[in-house]
């Protein structure tokens, strides 16, 4: 089964001509036209996200052509079962000057507006295990979904980042969502508040403790009541 799409708004000979060399490639990549569906029954799909204004600059070209081969990469890395969908209007093959222009933004942007994805935070990768249905947007992002956002990390985190996707759909089948994850420990500062309220009332009503730990802030004054 085809692992890595790439979304191409190109005329009806261009596709085809195109989808026969991907043939020819080990059918690593699959071509869907701009009134195309993405292809459906996979576990879970990796949908890389250009909206950010600032990634279309000619400059950035060289950055936006190594973003796609890691992207591209990912794709031939997570398993049969897992789709990894990229949007171009015409078949890419090689880095060029115009290569922003070639981005199918607008796609993208539909996404990102009805997801209510940040451009500034993108490019993003938006990871889940339901059918990106691109005519039922409007009912928001899917339950469940990992969003990545790529706009202020380097070449090397966005490597070591899916890379760890890469081995979590391998050995999980699916990747858990950023805040999810970030919620064990939010418990975990719950309790060690709890316990150092408990503590410094016990040393009289004159101490405070202050924190400041990244998501967590707080102010713990003596005597307060329990």
């Amino acid at each position: 089964m085809k692992k890595l799409y790439v979304a191409f708004s190109a005329c009806a000979f261009l596709i085809l001509s195109f989808t026969q060399m991907v043939r020819a490639w080990q059918a690593e990549v699959e071509v869907v036209s701009r009134t195309g569906k993405i292809p459906k029954n996979f576990k879970t799909y990796s949908l890389f996200l250009v909206c950010n204004p600032q990634w279309l600059a000619p400059e950035k070209s060289e950055g936006l052509y190594e973003l796609y081969k890691q992207f591209e990469n990912f794709g031939r890395t997570i398993g049969d079962d897992n789709a990894a969908v990229w949007f171009w209007k015409t078949q890419q093959r090689a880095h060029d000057p115009t290569l922003a222009k070639n981005v199918d933004v607008e796609r993208s942007v539909r996404f990102c507006q009805t997801w209510k994805l940040k451009p500034s935070e993108g490019p993003h990768v938006v990871v889940t295990t339901v059918y990106p249905d691109e005519s039922s947007l409007s009912s928001g992002l899917p339950k469940g979904s990992a969003v990545y956002g790529l706009g202020n990390m380097s070449p090397t985190e966005i490597s070591g980042l899916l890379t760890k996707l890469t081995d979590e759909l391998i050995e999980k089948g699916r990747v858990e969502s950023p805040a999810a994850t970030a919620a064990a420990p939010l418990a975990l500062w719950v309790r060690l508040l709890d316990a150092t309220q408990r503590t410094i009332n016990s040393f009289g009503c004159s101490w405070t403790f202050k924190i400041e730990a990244g998501p967590v802030n707080a102010d713990l004054h003596a005597c307060k009541a329990e």
